[in-house]
């Protein structure tokens, strides 16, 4: 009975029923909504940059360099001058073709030993030349070359540099014109030689001459031997020179002095020395005895510094190379070379030549020996100037 009623219960009242449960389930959507927070807060913080350290390849750093182009500088063309005379006088003259004379650089210059004299009015040319920096003009020039173990010291090149300086005379030589006459000479402390008789034509032949006989001159060849180098090893042609040129002041026949006289013998107007010790002439001046003690010093070092020699020329051959330029025979040299500290004789007191001493020596050799020469007047007037020489 109780179940039937509270069937009847429901089934009569529906609508509340339906209206609790409703309410019920509003009740507890409530209580769930108001669990969960409504609102969201978003709040932005400030942006901030963090800066990362990045590894990169760091190249080194290279050394700038400025190209530099190397210009070959080309040999100027030899200019051909014509001569052009007008006569001021009309005159029968004979029609005489003169030589054209072609210079490299313009200028007359001071005309030497006699001849036309000065003749740039008419205009000549006279050749420059430049041997190693030194320029000088003249139509009649004489080389004078040292071959002493001076000039072939290993403080400047040794043997092998002294063939820079044969190859720059030869190439002086070949360029200048065949109008302009030239001779060469070879010293060292015991001779002087000189290649031609009297001064020639610096044509192709004569230039060929030169270098034939100037090419086995102090020249690095394999097996040479350690005194291999001096006039002796000049190739063939070439005399000696043996006058004695001694004048004036000028008592000895030495060093460049005799190949210089024999230049002024043959009437040169030019006159280019390349030595490497100038002025070392003198006279007078014996040897002060040393001391028992320092004499004896001086012989030991000397038979060591002969020891020292025969071992660098050893090893220097046998890696092909040219042997080192001090002579055997000189103790001073020796002792110099190998011990620079060692106490070195004394001398008395010598007279050194001087310039002017030279100068009035070559000026007397030259008037000596100037030729005879007569001119034909054909509207060329005399030079009145002395004789003059570079």
């Amino acid at each position: 009975m109780d179940t039937k009623r509270k069937k009847r219960f429901f089934t009569n009242h529906s609508k509340s029923s339906a209206m609790v449960v409703s309410l019920a389930l509003h009740a507890v959507l409530l209580v769930v909504a108001l669990s969960f927070v409504a609102v969201t807060v978003v709040t932005k913080d400030d942006k901030k940059f963090e800066s990362r350290q990045v590894n990169r390849p760091r190249m080194p750093p290279k050394k700038l360099q400025v190209p530099v182009k190397i210009k070959k500088q080309k040999r100027k063309p030899k200019l051909r001058k014509r001569i052009v005379v007008n006569p001021t006088i009309n005159r029968n003259m004979p029609d005489i073709k003169m030589p054209e004379i072609s210079g490299i650089k313009g200028g007359m210059g001071a005309a030497g030993a006699g001849g036309l004299g000065s003749v740039a009015g008419i205009g000549f040319t006279m050749p420059e030349i430049e041997v190693f920096g030194v320029k000088s003009k003249g139509e009649k020039v004489f080389l004078v070359l040292d071959s002493r173990e001076f000039i072939m010291y290993d403080e400047v090149g040794g043997i092998a540099g002294y063939t820079i300086i044969k190859d720059e005379l030869v190439r002086i030589l070949d360029g200048l014109p065949p109008t302009t006459l030239f001779n060469i000479a070879v010293f060292d402390t015991g001779g002087r030689f000189v290649l031609f008789p009297n001064m020639v034509p610096a044509n192709t032949a004569n230039v060929v001459k030169v270098g034939k006989w100037l090419d086995p001159l102090n020249k690095v060849s394999a097996g040479m031997k350690a005194d291999d180098f001096g006039p002796k090893t000049l190739g063939p042609g070439g005399h000696r020179i043996s006058e004695n040129f001694s004048t004036g002041k000028i008592h000895k026949n030495q060093s460049w002095y005799p190949p210089c006289a024999e230049a002024m013998k043959q009437q040169a107007d030019t006159v280019f020395l390349l030595t490497s010790i100038f002025g070392w002439q003198y006279d007078g001046g014996e040897r002060i005895p040393m001391g028992k003690s320092a004499q004896k010093r001086w012989d030991e070092s000397y038979q060591k510094a002969l020891k020292l020699l025969d071992e660098d020329n050893k090893n220097r051959l046998a890696k092909g190379e040219a042997p080192r330029a001090l002579k055997r025979t000189n103790k001073w040299d020796l002792n110099k070379a190998y011990f620079p500290d060692i106490e070195f004789p004394r001398h008395e007191e010598v007279y050194w030549y001087t310039p002017n001493d030279f100068r009035e020596a070559f000026e007397t050799i030259r008037a000596k020996y100037k030729p005879a020469t007569t001119q034909a007047r054909s509207g060329i007037v005399k030079n009145k100037k002395k004789d003059k020489f570079t």
